[in-house]
């Protein structure tokens, strides 16, 4: 169905057109008006009818104007529908190649008349723009006409897939359709069309056994041509068809396709199942946590951000899903640092400015993952600036009196953790940092201390001695106390 865009300034006039004129007999629609020629300017390009009637006296702009600012940048055809008959109007009208300069009053007839000139000049300047019918049902379908899929020349056709490329603005875009146009197709046609730097390709064919062929010989000659490029390109193969009807899918899914490949900055080659993840992003995660509060250098957080970088990637998930995940992960790890170490105050940190905002912005997932090293850099700088900071030794000499006063007790990191709420990691890491000594090395000469002391000033029973130094097993305590004691503690009772 053709599309009309009327532009009058008379309301009565738009109104007779609309509902007088026969639309469904002639296979076309009114899609919009306006009576202001700015205002039909700036809804001719937000619809890109397929025919314009318009008046020529109209408030902002007039009719030649509106012409004239529309020429190459929409592909529609004018009628001029006046009350001027004034000669210079026409032939400069004409001049601009209008369909016809028709004088007001006119009969209904006259008008869809005009209309049917109309689209007979749309449809061959159309035409004219592609190698063949196919092509120019291919564009059609392209922009969302439901009908064209339908058209009568693809019914000789037993297979149809589609296939979007996405090209450098730097490349050769001519000479990369006129490579394409050399490829052949076994019993069946090649069909392309180009918008800017994409291109879109169909391949049909008559015979549905040989589209399994025809696609992997696609794939070899798309390497071929990529290989021969300056510049990469990146592709998405579409699902092979029996129907015309069925061509919606197969190119939702070359556009899916090309769209994670475009993102990612790698190219898939086929729709079968996806490789096993190397790592999940999970343990991927919890690996970079980890290594923020206690990687002493940047090479391993990094190298974990690699594999988080592969595994998101192996997913083949739309880029938004991506996004989605890479700003999650940014808040995460936001959250891990802030409850290891303390709240970033905005003056050291605009969050949104200086992450959030370009994560969504990014257009492919390497820029994202720039946006993630540098988040990593400045929390590395930010824990090394309060390292030896006042909160810090706090923290150490609360741990060191919890273990004091839960010397016969069990005491592991989850315990120290929610004492001084922080994270378990960043526990060991500040109390090896600020003493010198592995944390449960310190727990155990602690205990041992205590044993001695006991040990010389009571006479308890050494099973107790052992279970007020928080061991339950008593044997298990002689082995550690003549390790670090060097004798028995009965021996050491006895000052042997």
């Amino acid at each position: 169905m053709y599309t009309v865009f009327i532009a009058d300034d008379e309301g009565k006039v738009i109104k007779g057109l609309i509902n007088r004129v026969h639309w469904d007999a002639l296979d076309a629609s009114v899609i919009g008006y306006a009576k202001d020629g700015l205002e039909a300017e700036r809804r001719i390009l937000e619809l890109n009818p397929d025919i314009v009637v318009t008046d020529i006296l109209m408030p902002g702009l007039t009719g030649l104007q509106l012409m004239d600012h529309l020429k190459g940048k929409c592909d529609a055809v004018f009628i001029i529908f006046s009350a001027y008959s004034e000669f210079e109007y026409a032939r400069e009208a004409l001049q601009m190649d209008a369909v016809d300069y028709l004088i007001k009053p006119v009969n209904i007839s006259e008008i869809e008349i005009t209309i049917k000139k109309a689209i007979d000049k749309f449809r061959t300047q159309k035409l004219s723009r592609f190698q063949s019918e196919e092509e120019a049902l291919l564009h059609d379908i392209l922009e969302g006409d439901p009908q064209a899929a339908q058209a009568e020349v693809f019914r000789q056709y037993e297979s149809f897939f589609i296939i979007q490329l996405k090209l450098n603005e730097s490349q050769n875009i001519d000479a990369v359709i006129d490579s394409i146009r050399t490829w052949f197709i076994m019993e069946g046609k090649l069909l392309l069309s180009r918008s800017d730097t994409k291109l879109t390709l169909l391949i049909v064919q008559k015979d549905a056994h040989l589209a399994n062929n025809a696609r992997k010989r696609i794939i070899h000659n798309l390497k071929d041509l990529q290989t021969r490029q300056e510049n990469a390109f990146y592709w998405g193969l579409g699902y092979i068809v029996d129907t015309p009807e069925g061509l919606a899918s197969s190119l939702l899914a070359a556009e899916e396709m090309l769209e994670y490949c475009a993102f990612t900055l790698s190219q898939l080659d086929n729709d079968g199942p996806s490789p096993e993840l190397p790592l999940s992003i999970s343990d991927s995660e919890k690996q970079l946590e980890d290594l923020i509060m206690l990687s002493e250098n940047m090479d391993s957080a990094y190298e974990a951000l690699a594999r988080i970088k592969e595994a998101v990637q192996q997913q083949n998930s739309s880029p938004n899903d991506m996004k989605a995940q890479i700003i999650d992960l940014a808040y995460r790890l936001r959250i891990q640092f802030e409850s290891s170490h303390e709240e970033i105050p905005d003056a050291s940190l605009n969050w949104n400015r200086q992450i959030v905002s370009p994560l969504l912005s990014a257009s492919n997932l390497d820029l994202m993952f720039d946006v993630l090293k540098d988040f990593l850099s400045f929390l590395y700088e930010y824990a090394s600036s309060c390292a030896g900071s006042h909160r810090q030794h706090h923290h150490v000499a609360r741990i060191r009196q919890y273990i004091q006063e839960h010397l016969g007790c069990s005491i592991n990191l989850n315990d120290l953790a929610e004492e001084i709420n922080r994270n378990p990691s960043y526990i060991s890491y500040i109390f090896k940092q600020e003493t010198g000594q592995n944390l449960f090395d310190y727990i155990t000469k602690e205990r041992m201390r205590h044993a001695k002391y006991l040990l010389k000033s009571t006479d308890l029973k050494i099973l107790d001695i052992a279970r007020a130094c928080g061991y339950e097993d008593q044997s298990y305590f002689s082995q550690v106390f003549r390790k670090h004691a060097g004798v028995t503690a009965g021996e050491y009772r006895k000052g042997e």
